[in-house]
């Protein structure tokens, strides 16, 4: 690694074209992206660059193997949905960041960088769905723990579903927790 990149934006879908611009461009990245909070970025920051305006929602450590100059001279060439700051080998806080890189957790979005193919990836099983069609209809969440809750979609965003079961108020579930989101089949036939 010769290199960081702390990506920050509003969206997480900015975030993740961010990212696939980056590949793109032929940055090459030596681990998957990981996961560090807005705020601690913004604290470990601040006293070295000047920091936006933006209320940025979710941040990005990318380790990248190009050195600082080449990491610039591509990052110039990809369009701004995010906000993205290199960090060269020789800079004040490189040290103190890559520490963090074995601690933080991986960044979880569609179509993550897998390092051993050195692109991006998706599973061909899996397609991209824009939840907020499925708002005010009946569905299942099956979470990472295995539970699985029927009952109405409230709202979908960028950062997950209000969801309310049949038998209990309401109650928000993050994108990391979602392992799947199922229409049952009486839902699809009375659609079609």
């Amino acid at each position: 690694m010769k290199s960081l990149a702390i990506a920050r934006s509003t969206d997480i879908l900015k975030l993740k074209s961010t990212l696939l611009e980056m590949n793109g461009a032929g940055l090459s990245f030596e681990i998957k992206p990981k996961e560090i909070n807005p705020e601690a970025a913004e604290r470990i920051l601040s006293p070295v660059f000047e920091s936006p305006c933006n209320k940025y929602e979710v941040c990005a450590m990318i380790a990248i193997m190009q050195d600082e100059k080449i990491a610039l001279s591509r990052i110039k060439t990809i369009s701004h949905s995010s906000d993205v700051i290199i960090i060269g080998n020789s800079h004040e806080l490189f040290d103190k960041l890559v520490k963090l890189l074995p601690v933080l957790p991986d960044l979880v979005i569609p179509n993550v960088f897998d390092k051993d193919a050195n692109k991006l990836i998706s599973d061909p099983k899996a397609a991209p769905v824009y939840l907020g069609v499925f708002v005010g209809r009946k569905v299942q969440v099956q979470t990472e723990s295995g539970s699985i809750y029927s009952g109405v979609l409230k709202h979908a965003d960028s950062a997950g579903v209000l969801f309310e079961p049949a038998d209990n108020s309401p109650f928000f579930i993050t994108w990391h927790e979602i392992k799947k989101v199922i229409i049952p089949k009486e839902e699809k036939n009375g659609n079609q």
